[in-house]
């Protein structure tokens, strides 16, 4: 789909990049100063937040943590929590909700009462929320190191799994595949990809987001000059960081074979 502009302030601005069932992403840019909504909970779905540019000051019912460009945050349902720019600068950041409970068409609603509609928000309950350690926020783990492409893990939870990579030119392409029970979406960072999804082939630079539906044939490849950094979004996560484990430490075609077994990835075919 193409972004959606949902308000261009001084204050704020906010696009939408992802609409889906499954995942709900947008870009936001606050001002300093700028705050999110009171402190509240989902029920249904998870809250995540990776942070392109600035400081996101994330509250939390045991205190608050400040993290910066590359931090990645998921909060799970029914843990309490907001957020805010603490400044100087601009804080920019994508908006990731899984599932996506039209979160979208919410968004659109704060500021034209013509798209208004209900959402998985809810206040603070009075006795308090979830554990707030159950919060995943931090740079992430790296999984693989190698001169052709590294992984690093940045959070794995029921809702989603998220990992950053780095693929070199003409670096290694997963073999076309699909997922049958969830779907996966891709973010360019840095460089450029090539997808390949059901048939089709598109060129994706930094910037572009590709979301990959349930039960679609996908691949990806690194056509480009320089490095190219992605994210890799997969929602639900269906073990997305045992999978990447078990794929990174696999030392025969059989290794790799059971761990795609063991993950929600069958080869095209």
């Amino acid at each position: 789909m193409e972004s959606i502009l949902v308000v261009d302030k001084p204050e704020r601005t906010i696009h939408i990049h992802v609409a889906s069932d499954e995942l709900v992403v947008t870009e936001t840019r606050y001002a300093a100063g700028e705050r999110g909504p009171e402190l509240h909970v989902h029920h249904q779905h998870a809250d995540c937040f990776y942070v392109l540019e600035g400081a996101i000051t994330l509250s939390l019912e045991d205190g608050e943590r400040t993290l910066g460009p590359g931090s990645f945050v998921l909060v799970p349902p029914d843990v309490v929590h907001t957020f805010r720019n603490d400044g100087p600068g601009d804080l920019r950041f994508f908006n990731l909700h899984a599932p996506g409970m039209g979160f979208d068409r919410y968004l659109q609603g704060l500021y034209d009462e013509e798209f208004a509609v209900p959402f998985d928000q809810h206040p603070a309950p009075e006795g308090g929320g979830r554990d707030p350690n159950l919060v995943i926020a931090g740079t992430g783990v790296p999984v693989a190191e190698r001169p052709s492409l590294d992984v690093v893990l940045l959070g794995d939870a029921t809702e989603l799994g998220i990992s950053s990579s780095l693929g070199a030119p003409g670096g290694p392409s997963p073999p076309p595949h699909v997922h049958h029970r969830h779907a996966e979406t891709f973010h360019v960072l840095e460089g450029e990809m090539s997808f390949t999804v059901d048939g089709g082939e598109t060129r994706a630079g930094a910037g572009d987001w590709v979301h990959v539906p349930p039960r679609t044939v996908h691949t990806f490849a690194f056509p480009g000059s320089v490095d190219a950094r992605f994210l890799s979004v997969h929602t639900p996560s269906f073990g997305w960081g045992d999978f990447l484990r078990a794929l990174h430490n696999a030392r025969s075609d059989d290794d790799l074979v059971a761990a795609r077994a063991a993950f929600d990835q069958e080869p095209a075919g």
